[in-house]
């Protein structure tokens, strides 16, 4: 064997640990290995919760959660997702932006809680009693945003294995707290579950808190300072989102039934889960945008652009992974469940629609772009639930889900030609100044 042959593997191996080492690489992996583990627990919690409860309370369980999860982002009017932005360029700013984060959701938790109770005055919310319910806020609206503030340090700090541990705990905790309910429960009723909900939610909380006090030390005190107008367009981008990912589920509740909204949330359960690989690498590379974009508008999209063909194929991916698996879902919910394999073959293709989606949200808020995405997103809210009601009343959960899909996809390709126009306008900015 020659010396160049013998030294080949070496060049391998040293070029694969190269390539391993950097940042985007190893928080890609960190990030794919949490949202496998997240898969696992994601889906005994919900094939238990799923039996547990059946179709028609999973449906109202849903229901209720996504109304809880939209209120729930004005909770600290985005300064968590401030925090991320702040933090990425400028790590030394943790303790003013961690304290002003916790202020701002001590005063939004009580107006946020008096409008979701609000809202559920005119929806149907089963057999849940006022006390179900605010439980329920109460999971989302306090400890689950605890919880995603301390994510979100260390994302910030690109400390993906602390943010695994975090990300978890919440999950694994919620799928305990279903396993020993199911074991020690004859039947489960919505107040009964919702209890054991939010005590699953409150150790998570807690557990991810002391973690970063000990990592990062206390947080400053501060009541001043809020950016309020970035902190709203935030809330309302991302209560927006929530929006596009669950208001439909109230809306199939109120017109095919509780037992039809809960097949038609298991289907998108099921895809959420089966997306794992593109939101790891969206998460790995979501601060990025900001420090490219900090360099000109020209640089985040830039590196928008090249993440984009990588993403993509992963979406592929997993698109031919759930059209594959989709006819093996009963086995794991029940025969109940038999329906929401068509639908799912019909979402097979949303992971790619989620990967385009994502880079082209984080390049618009990367590069000034916030104003024009909040106002894209928000007005999407009321336009699911009219395509929704359309599709629901004209084909059903078939009609439900693919007039959905139409909607994502029509959002995919608006977003995408905003941002080829600004990148227009500043290639052109640019030429000017050449000239």
């Amino acid at each position: 064997m020659s010396e160049h042959e013998q030294q080949r593997p070496a060049g391998t191996i040293g070029r694969l640990r190269e390539i391993g080492s950097r940042p985007v690489v190893r928080n890609t992996i960190y990030y794919g290995i949490n949202f496998s583990l997240q898969i696992v627990t994601q889906f005994g919690y919900f094939a238990l919760i799923s039996r547990a409860l059946g179709p028609g309370g999973y449906g109202i369980f849903a229901s209720v959660s996504a109304i809880a999860l939209m209120v729930s982002v004005f909770v600290g009017l985005g300064s968590d997702h401030l925090l991320i932005q702040r933090l990425a360029v400028n790590r030394d700013v943790f303790a003013q932006y961690f304290g002003r984060a916790l202020a701002m959701m001590l005063m939004t938790f009580a107006p946020a809680i008096a409008f979701a109770f609000a809202i559920f005055y005119f929806l149907d919310t089963g057999t849940f009693s006022v006390f179900g319910l605010f439980y329920i806020l109460a999971a989302e609206c306090i400890f689950r945003k605890v919880s995603f503030l301390c994510s979100a340090t260390y994302m910030a700090h690109d400390r993906a294995g602390k943010q695994f541990a975090v990300d978890n705990a919440i999950m694994i905790l919620r799928f305990l707290a279903v396993a020993l309910l199911t074991l020690t429960a004859e039947t489960v009723d919505l107040d009964t579950w919702a209890l054991w909900y939010v005590g699953a939610s409150l150790a998570a909380s807690g557990v991810s808190l002391m973690m970063v006090l000990k990592d990062y030390g206390l947080p400053c005190p501060v009541f001043s300072g809020f950016e309020f107008r970035q902190g709203f367009l935030l809330s309302l981008e991302f209560t927006s989102v929530s929006g596009m990912r669950d208001l439909d589920k109230p809306v199939v509740v109120q017109l095919l039934g509780p037992a039809q909204a809960g097949i038609y949330t298991a289907a998108f359960r099921i895809i959420d889960a089966a997306t794992t690989p593109v939101k790891a690498a969206l998460y790995a590379t979501y601060t990025r945008y900001f420090r490219h974009a900090d360099k000109g508008a020209e640089h985040g999209i830039a590196f928008g652009m090249r993440v984009l063909p990588v993403i993509s194929g992963l979406g592929l991916l997993v698109a031919i992974f759930v059209f594959l698996i989709a006819d093996y879902v009963p086995l794991l919910l029940g025969t109940e469940y038999v329906e929401a394999v068509g639908l799912i073959k019909l979402l097979a293709v949303y992971p790619l629609l989620l990967g385009a989606a994502g880079i082209g949200a984080d390049i618009m808020r990367s590069i000034g772009m916030q104003g024009t995405r909040v106002v894209l997103v928000f007005l999407s809210n009321f336009v699911i639930v009219g395509v929704v009601w359309v599709g629901c009343d004209l084909g059903g959960l078939e009609g439900a889900v693919l007039s959905r899909m139409a909607l994502q996809a029509g959002i995919v390709a608006l977003t995408w030609g905003l941002v080829a126009r600004k990148n227009t306008k500043v290639r052109n900015a640019d030429a000017s100044d050449a000239r």
